[in-house]
C-alpha cells in the first residue's frame, strides 16, 4: 500500500521522537556514557589504548573502564518504597548501593560475585543495630557504573518515581552538594594519602629526590595535580591515561616517567606483583578520606550512617579489613641505623602506645609511621619488627 505524503511525515515525526526519548532514557539510566562534560587535559601521556579516561575530582581506579554501563536492575514487585530511606531499608531488608565496577581493591566482581573493601565494609555497616533491627540486610551492589563521577549521580536517578539506589560508595571524595542534591557521611576510610611509586632499583628514595625528575600522575585528577604542583614545584609532571590497567607499570617501566604519585589505597592493587615499590606510602601533606553519598533529603539516614560508621571503625573486624586490603609487601623499609632500635609489635599495641613507651610521648606515633613507611597507623601486625627512631 502506497503511503501518502502526510502519513510519511507523521511516521517520520514519531520515529524522531522515539529516537530522542530513547537516547534520553539511556543517558538517564547509564546505558550510554555521561562524559561529554568532562574535558581532558590537552597534554597527556596515553600508555594504554586511544580511549580517554574520565575527569573526576578524585583518583580513578587502576583498572580499565568497561565499554558501557549495565542497565539498572528492575525494582522487584515485593519492594516497598518509603520516603524515609532508612525505613525503606528496614522494611525491605536490602540496601541498594551505587558502585563503580571495576575499582579494585575498593570493589570488584569475580564471576558475578562481589568482593572488595567496600563490599565487606557494607556488610559490617548494615549489620549494625540501626539497620538490622528487623532482620539481616542484603547488600545489593548490582547498580554499577563505569565512571567514578557517575557513582553519586545514580542517587538522583529514579525508576517510575522510585530512587534507583539508596547510597553511593566508591572511594568518594566529593564535597557536599557535588553533584547538587548529594551529601556525604563522615569518612569510613581515612588517614591514607598519596604514595610515591618507583622501580625497585631506582635511585629515587623519597620526594627529596624528585627535583628535575619527571613524575606521572593520573590524567584528569585535579586534586593530585593541585597537590603535586604545590608541594614539588621543581618537578615535571605528566598526566597519564588510565585506560590500561597497567598504566603505572607501563609509564615507569617504559621510562616515560621516573616515578609515579597515586592514591595509596588504589595503588596497592595496581602494582601488586610488579617490579615496582612504594618509596613512600604516604607523602607529607597528603590526606585522603573516602565517604558515602546520600540524597540531601535523607538527613535521617545520614545521621544513622554516621553513628554506625563510627562504631564499625572502632571494631577489630574493621582493623582486619584494613590489613586484608591495604597491607603491601612492596613498601621500601630501611634497616635500623646508628641510635635506632627495633621493637616487636605485641597484641594490643597501637602506634600511639608504642610511641609513648619507646619515645616518651604518644604524639610521636607519626615518627614511627614515617620511619617504617606505613601508609596508615593501623596497619601494624603482631610480631612485626618496627624500627624505632632516635629518642
Amino acid at each position: 500500500m502506497q503511503l501518502t505524503t502526510g502519513a510519511k511525515r507523521f511516521l517520520g515525526l514519531v520515529a524522531s521522537v522515539a529516537i530522542v526519548y530513547g537516547a534520553y532514557y539511556a543517558w538517564q539510566h547509564g546505558l550510554i556514557g555521561k562524559h561529554g562534560d568532562a574535558q581532558q587535559p590537552a597534554a597527556a601521556l596515553d600508555v594504554g589504548n586511544n580511549t580517554t579516561s574520565t575527569t573526576s575530582t578524585s583518583s580513578l581506579p587502576a583498572t580499565p573502564q568497561t565499554a558501557q554501563q549495565p542497565a539498572p536492575q528492575p525494582i522487584p514487585a515485593s519492594f516497598t518504597p518509603n520516603a524515609d530511606t532508612r525505613q525503606q531499608i528496614l522494611q525491605n531488608h536490602v540496601v541498594r548501593i551505587s558502585v563503580e565496577n571495576p575499582s579494585e581493591p575498593i570493589y570488584g566482581e569475580t564471576n558475578g560475585t562481589p568482593h572488595g573493601f567496600n563490599y565487606e565494609f557494607a556488610k559490617l555497616l548494615f549489620g549494625q543495630p540501626e539497620f538490622n533491627a528487623n532482620g539481616p540486610v542484603t547488600i545489593d551492589t548490582h547498580h554499577e557504573v563505569s565512571a567514578y563521577k557517575d557513582v553519586p549521580r545514580q542517587l538522583l536517578a529514579s525508576d517510575n518515581g522510585v530512587p534507583a539506589v539508596d547510597i553511593a560508595m566508591d572511594g568518594l571524595t566529593f564535597p557536599d552538594n557535588t553533584p547538587a542534591g548529594v551529601l556525604y557521611t563522615n569518612p569510613y576510610l581515612d588517614d591514607f594519602g598519596y604514595a610515591l611509586i618507583v622501580q625497585k632499583n631506582s635511585a629515587i628514595h623519597s620526594t627529596a629526590d624528585l627535583a628535575g625528575k619527571t613524575v606521572g600522575i593520573l590524567q584528569g585528577d585535579p586534586d593530585v595535580k593541585a597537590f603535586v604542583t604545590r608541594q614539588y614545584p621543581n618537578t615535571q609532571f605528566v598526566e597519564v591515561n588510565d585506560a590500561d590497567d597497567q598504566f603505572i607499570n607501563k609509564a615507569v617501566d617504559g621510562h616515560q616517567v621516573d616515578a609515579f604519585i597515586y592514591d595509596y589505597p588504589f595503588a596497592v592493587e595496581s602494582i601488586k606483583g610488579s617490579d615496582l615499590k612504594f618509596a613512600q606510602t604516604k607523602l607529607d601533606g597528603s590526606s585522603i578520606s573516602y565517604k558515602i553519598g546520600v540524597r540531601a533529603n535523607d538527613q535521617n539516614l545520614l545521621v544513622y550512617l554516621n553513628s554506625a560508621i563510627g562504631r564499625v571503625k572502632q571494631s577489630p573486624a574493621y582493623l582486619d579489613l584494613l590489613r586484608k586490603y591495604f597491607r603491601s609487601n612492596q613498601a621500601d623499609v630501611i634497616a635500623a641505623s646508628h641510635g635506632e632500635h627495633t621493637y616487636a609489635v605485641k597484641r594490643g599495641d597501637t602506634l600511639n602506645t608504642i610511641a609513648a613507651a619507646q619515645l616518651g610521648t604518644g604524639s610521636r606515633y607519626r615518627d614511627i609511621q614515617r620511619r617504617n613507611n606505613l601508609p596508615n597507623p593501623n596497619l601494624i601486625l603482631v610480631g612485626e619488627q618496627l624500627v624505632i627512631p632516635v629518642r
